[in-house]
């Protein structure tokens, strides 16, 4: 027993020295743990607007432990070293590190990033640092486009990128822009090719600033020829927002404004034109009109400009969502539009939904962009008689006739009597219902599966939806003494459209030592169809508006198809981040070309030298932080020709005659020719360019220079109107070139508080046509007017679609001056009389008409620029940006009507200086009839100077501090006051200098085009 209580006795000590140890060694280990673990406390704020960074990355240095800034901008971390560096990093601002030295609180000031090499841009299927591109590559981020209150994202972009084109497609509501990069390489489709989120989209039109990321433009085939034919006219990767990890983030922008015309024209009153018209019949020794004898019988006369013109008001709201963890992140946006026409009944209304995430598990990342968009838009009609629409209209019509009239059928007045056939345009505006309604739908889903360590294969499955709707309703009516609609009528038109892709790519990335090697692979097959149904009929009962009517109903349809099968590869290696060479190859097969020229094969190398890496440079004392040099070679590919042209086409029921006029033969003739030999026109682009930066990204300058050379130019050629064909076959028919220049220069200064931003860009580019083969070495572009000929023209030798007209040599002063222009004793004018115009015999072969044509100037620009300048002080902020042309063209159509005082219209003002009423006038005499032909609309009478420089953009905003603004649970609230086209310095004499066409052979002639507008605007930016 005695021994049994020792060892129990031995028992409870041992387990009580066992307790004590156990609860010391806790102890201790807190003890340690205590002194180890440091809770540091802080907050990051951008430098230049003090306002917090949210979800910014905090990181110890040498360890994993890291955290992110929350809503507030703040962070909380332990750390175990109280002398401990943290790293702090966020996207598009200078990464910073942060000795603690004992402290537990920091406060860090990021500041943006300036090296512009160390930006990642997107390329093709992929993205590269800029310091590693080897190709020609622009990029725009959303801070560049927010300072703008544009709904248009073309308008948006214009004069901000070096290269790149941009006109208005219109001044109408919702028009959107033409856009051309470096240069018109083809006399078919020049539009480059848009990505949005890695869909083909048609244009930039109907999109929201407000969702975009950045955007990055390929100008040269290096940079390009991954997307082989689809990428001959450049491409534009739109990378819309992203979501970031971090609590949810909500922004709120709204702004409201009112836009007019920038300029009238001066045209003639009542009175005014009373006395030109007299002037001009008794010239020719004629009675004047009846209505220029008494031309107030219609009333007080109407400035019919005024008429159609209004002050229109225009809203925009957008409402974004972003937030996301670890391995879900997501973007959410809602857009609405409204703008009303500076002329009265057109307007446009445009919605955007916008979802985009990204889910990553494991070895796998899922992803999708849905973007939704419905556009209404009502247009300017277009009418009968020579006004042509409501502008044609406004500046021709008589100002003695009145706008309404309550007997009419309809309500509204019109040209009568012995005048021109001018429609009433507020009755166009008001009667006239021409609305359409544009449905659209861009899907896109990927999965990406990351093998191992640098394998990544991604499959990207994509559609773009559209329907395109559009009414023409006209309505019973009588206008003037002209026109009358004796029956509503209404026609419809259906388009469908369905675009889909599936893109297979594999990607290796490896570095090793020095090396960095990227290796892309991939099979991608695209198509395209469109089907398309319209229908028209008359008779409809007042009120209903359905193709329903009893009279003359007509329908018609098609439905095409195309298809695009594609491999492509694309290899980048890089030794030592100094040397970068690049090479890609894309073969294409496309279903628009016959069974033996199906396949085209799209190669390009590229290399790029970053010489400030170099030991040698790095001892030379230069303000140089970062110089590289590229140059670059490949070729690229174009199949924008429609679909079947390999396929011959036989129309049956023609009738032919037999000889007797009683007796006809029915047969079948072919009316469209195969084009079997068509094959793919090419371009072959050569740039050499380089990247600077000085004083760490003080001063950015990019140059390049480069050249495409088109060959097997896609043409339709003439053939006789023997072969019994309508339409002109397709052939392989000429080179184009284009060359020129660009640069571009950015510079950043801070002082104090005060930060501001210049940023310039210029680029020269010259066109030419190096060969043509069609016969006539001349293809005829577009009219200048409405019975005009044809203004310009291709010829080999001079840029795509010039201006060859008839030179003028000032007035014939005096009958010996007539006398003295003739040819071996015989008049060269026959017809002239003193204060006529007198024509150059540019051929010398005693005669004046379109033989003596010549080359007279190009729509093309010898060179572009734009600037913008932005600067803000303790939340101030101003951005200006001016964009402008030089050397370009135009040909003013709307002077062949408005200063030929040969048709009984309106005219323009400088005809009360003409000659008849002042004999020292540079303005020709006044004579209805013309005979001299003054007003010959193929002479460079109406071609006037395109150059201009516009005040793009003025902004003002002002940030409330973020103290005031936390208190209603605001991050950040910016109110802004906007203007946008207030001036254009130009001395074109016309409504707008900046004016486009849908043709190519159009470019630069302005014929009662919608004008554009300036536009003030005020608005609110709310960060939640």
């Amino acid at each position: 027993m005695k021994i049994k209580k020792n060892i129990n006795q031995i028992l409870r000590i041992k387990t009580f020295l066992k307790s004590k140890l156990t609860l010391s060694v806790i102890i201790m280990i807190s003890c340690i743990s205590l002194q180890a673990q440091n809770i540091i406390t802080g907050s990051v704020i951008d430098q230049k607007t003090s306002q917090t960074v949210i979800g910014a990355s905090v990181n110890v240095k040498g360890t994993n432990n890291s955290t992110i800034t929350d809503i507030d901008g703040n962070f909380k971390i332990n750390v175990a070293d109280p002398n401990a560096i943290l790293i702090f990093s966020y996207v598009g601002y200078a990464k910073m590190e942060e000795a603690l030295n004992g402290r537990k609180t920091v406060t860090i000031l990021l500041k943006e990033e300036q090296n512009t090499l160390n930006e990642v841009v997107v390329i093709g299927y992929g993205t590269v640092k800029k310091s590693s591109a080897t190709g020609a590559i622009s990029s725009l981020k959303a801070k560049q486009l927010d300072s703008q209150s544009n709904t248009n994202l073309g308008s948006a972009i214009q004069g901000k990128v070096a290269g790149v084109s941009i006109e208005s497609a219109s001044g109408g509501p919702g028009s959107g822009t033409r856009i051309q990069i470096r240069g018109a390489g083809s006399l078919n489709n020049n539009t480059p090719l848009i990505l949005v989120d890695d869909i083909q989209v048609p244009s930039l039109n109907s999109l929201s600033p407000n969702d975009i990321e950045s955007i990055e433009i390929l100008k040269d085939a290096a940079a390009a020829a991954i997307y082989g034919s689809r990428a001959a006219n450049g491409v534009i990767i739109i990378t819309t927002k992203n979501g970031k990890k971090g609590d949810i983030k909500v922004t709120l922008d709204v702004f409201t404004g009112i836009s007019s015309v920038t300029k009238q024209l001066d045209l003639l009153n009542q009175e005014e034109w009373a006395k030109v018209s007299t002037a001009a019949y008794a010239a020719a020794g004629k009675a004047p009109l009846p209505i220029a004898v008494n031309p107030q019988v219609g009333g007080a006369g109407v400035n019919y400009q005024d008429a159609i013109f209004r002050a229109a008001p225009n809203q925009n709201y957008s409402l974004g969502f972003l937030g996301g963890s670890d391995n879900l992140k997501y973007s959410m946006s809602l857009n609405y539009f409204n703008q009303e026409g500076v002329i009265r009944e057109t307007n446009y209304d445009r919605f955007n939904m916008r979802v985009k995430s990204d889910y990553k598990k494991g070895i796998f990342k899922i992803g999708e962009t849905i973007l939704l968009t419905k556009e209404k838009r009502k247009e300017m009609p277009g009418v009968p008689g020579q006004g042509r629409n409501a502008i044609g209209g406004a500046i021709t019509m008589i100002p003695s006739f009145a706008v309404y009239d309550e007997n009419a059928v309809g309500g509204y007045g019109g040209a009568s009597g012995s005048v021109t056939d001018i429609f009433n345009p507020v009755a166009a505006l008001n009667l006239i219902d021409v609305t359409s309604d544009t449905y659209s739908a861009l899907l896109n889903t990927y999965v990406e599966a990351n093998f191992f360590d640098g394998l990544k294969y991604k499959l990207n499955l994509g559609a773009n939806l559209s329907e395109f709707k559009r009414y023409s309703y006209t309505p019973r009516y009588e206008v003037g003494g002209f026109f009358k609609n004796l029956d509503n009528t209404l026609a419809q038109q259906d388009d469908l459209s369905k675009y889909t892709q599936v893109e297979n790519t594999l990607n290796y990335t490896k570095t090793f030592g020095k090396h960095y090697v990227n290796a892309l692979a991939g099979y991608t097959v695209y198509n395209n169809t469109l089907q398309s149904v319209t229908g028209s009929v008359s008779g409809i009962p007042d009120g209903i508006r359905v193709l329903a009517g009893s009279k003359q109903p007509a329908i018609n349809g098609f439905n095409v198809e195309n298809n695009l099968v594609s491999y492509l590869g694309r290899v980048i290696y890089s030794f030592d981040g100094k040397y970068t060479v690049t090479g890609t190859l894309r073969r294409d097969g496309s279903s628009r070309f016959s069974q033996n020229n199906k396949w085209g094969n799209f190669p390009s190398i590229s290399g790029a030298w970053g010489v400030s890496k170099e030991a040698f440079f790095s001892n030379l004392k230069t303000p140089i932080s970062d110089l590289k040099l590229r140059a670059s070679y490949g070729v690229l590919g174009n199949q924008e020709i429609g679909d079947y042209q390999y396929v011959g086409s036989i129309t049956s029921g023609i009738s032919y005659g037999t000889g007797n006029p009683n007796s006809l033969w029915v047969g079948n003739i072919q009316t469209d020719s195969p084009a079997l030999g068509l094959k793919w026109e090419s371009t072959a682009t050569t740039d050499v360019g380089l990247d600077l930066d000085l004083w760490n990204g003080k001063l950015q300058y990019t140059f390049d220079y480069f050249k495409k050379q088109t060959s097997d130019l896609l043409l339709r050629v003439p053939i006789p109107l023997s072969v019994g064909s309508n339409n002109n076959p397709y052939t392989n028919a000429g080179n184009v070139t284009n060359k020129g220049y660009e640069m571009s220069l950015t510079y950043n200064e801070k002082i104090g508080e005060f930060n501001f931003n210049v940023t310039g860009n210029f680029s020269s580019i010259k066109n030419n046509v190096d060969e043509l083969s069609t016969g006539s070495q001349v293809l005829e572009g577009a009219r200048g007017s409405f019975h005009g000929a044809p203004v310009t023209y291709s010829k080999v030798g001079y840029p795509i679609y010039s201006f060859f007209l008839v030179d003028t040599d000032g007035l014939f002063r005096s009958q010996a001056e007539i006398d003295a222009h003739s040819k071996n004793g015989i008049p060269i004018q026959p017809n002239a009389q003193v204060g006529d115009v007198r024509y150059v015999d540019y051929n010398g072969d005693g005669q004046i008409n379109g033989d003596d044509r010549h080359y007279k100037g190009s729509a093309f620009p010898k060179f572009e620029y734009g600037l913008r300048i932005q600067g803000d002080w303790k939340g101030i902020d101003c951005t200006i940006a001016l964009q402008g042309t030089q050397g370009n063209k135009i040909y003013n159509g709307n002077n062949t009507d408005l200063e030929t005082v040969r048709a009984n219209i309106n005219y323009a003002s400088s005809t009360l200086d003409s000659f008849t009423f002042n004999p020292n006038s540079n303005f020709p005499r006044l004579d209805i009839d013309d005979k001299n032909n003054n007003g010959a609309d193929y002479s460079d009478r109406f071609l006037e100077n395109g150059s201009y420089l516009r005040i793009k953009t003025i902004q003002f905003g002002y940030t409330i501090p973020n103290g005031l603004t936390k208190r209603l649970a605001i991050d950040k609230c910016r109110i802004y006051f906007a203007g946008d086209n207030l001036h254009t310095f130009t001395k074109y004499s016309g409504y707008n200098p900046d004016v486009s066409s849908d043709a190519l052979g159009g470019r630069g002639i302005d014929y009662k085009s919608y004008p554009l507008s300036k536009t003030i605007t005020f608005g609110m930016q709310l960060n939640f």
